[in-house]
């Protein structure tokens, strides 16, 4: 339907009048009044009933004026919208994470930045393993991601180091070693069982612990895996085993679980990236990346 029609409807109807709708169109009245007469065969329909001093609208023109009324602020709505989308404005970002890093305060951090900045793009977020958000990432079902390792090298994909997260020793309130004052050494794990994330759900995390365990000489004595990283705790606290956690954890459960830092040779990291692709990024994505460097530099400042 032709919207210059439906505008001179609109106007006829709220002038009650054709010579008053034509001054406000800036047009003649017989243009005008062909236009309506235009309409009017258009649908088969009366639209206004000529009155010796102007026009009433018809029952079906009142639907008519409704309904053009919805038209004319959807289309003039376009030119925006397609605009916004352009520069980012709108749309949706799609984001993804493992339960870990899921876990970190920075996300959540990071998200609610963005939504002061863009408060009209919708997040979609979305848990899952490491290689799964990969695969999510390169087939574009997902726009960033956030894991505990750089991507695997591909053409298509780009990781940027977000974090080093310390990881911590998670231990039974009654255990032996929480008589120990100070940090506990990593070698000292040795002896006792250990609880642990499953690694099918957190690949990441748990090869960092077992590679941690491996250079201070030993294989962890792994008793039982939890599907999730606060599953686990659940594991710690009744004293089934110790475990080797992410710091930010220490945030979700307290009760019956004490949290000492670890000590190694080397420094016991649980890095995060945010991975995404390498071309034809949305300027949403852009904003994300953006936002997420500024907070970096932030953070390091």
């Amino acid at each position: 339907m032709d919207i210059h029609k439906l505008n001179a409807f609109i106007a006829v109807v709220e002038e009650s009048n054709i010579s008053r709708a034509a001054v406000r169109l800036h047009m003649q009245q017989p243009p005008l009044t062909r236009l309506i007469k235009s309409l009017e065969e258009e649908l088969d329909t009366t639209l206004l009933k000529r009155l010796p001093r102007g026009v009433e609208v018809t029952e079906a023109g009142k639907v008519l004026y409704q309904e053009a009324i919805t038209i004319l602020a959807h289309a003039q709505s376009i030119p925006k919208r397609v605009k916004n989308i352009a520069q980012g404005l709108e749309g949706q970002l799609n984001i993804g994470f493992t339960n870990s890093a899921g876990l970190h305060p920075f996300l959540p951090a990071v998200l609610r930045q963005f939504r002061e900045q863009f408060p009209a793009v919708a997040i979609h977020l979305e848990e899952d393993s490491s290689s799964a958000l990969t695969d999510a990432v390169i087939n574009e079902k997902l726009d960033i991601v956030f894991l505990r390792k750089p991507a695997p090298i591909h053409a298509e994909v780009e990781s940027l180091h977000v974090l080093d997260e310390p990881l911590i020793v998670a231990l039974p309130n009654n255990h032996p070693l929480v008589s120990r004052e100070g940090a506990i050494r990593l070698v000292d794990l040795e002896p006792y069982e250990f609880v642990l994330y499953r690694r099918l759900a957190g690949q990441d995390l748990f090869d960092n612990i077992l590679a941690n365990c491996y250079q201070a000489g030993f294989n962890p004595n792994i008793v039982q895996e939890a599907p999730r990283l606060t599953s686990s705790l659940n594991l710690i606290a009744a004293g089934i085993g110790l475990s080797i956690v992410p710091d930010s954890i220490q945030d979700f459960w307290n009760k019956q679980i004490v949290y000492r830092t670890l000590e190694a040779k080397k420094p016991c990291i649980a890095p995060i990236y945010a991975i995404y692709r390498t071309k034809e990024n949305s300027i949403r994505i852009e904003h994300f990346l953006n936002l997420l460097k500024e907070s970096q530099k932030s953070q390091t400042a």
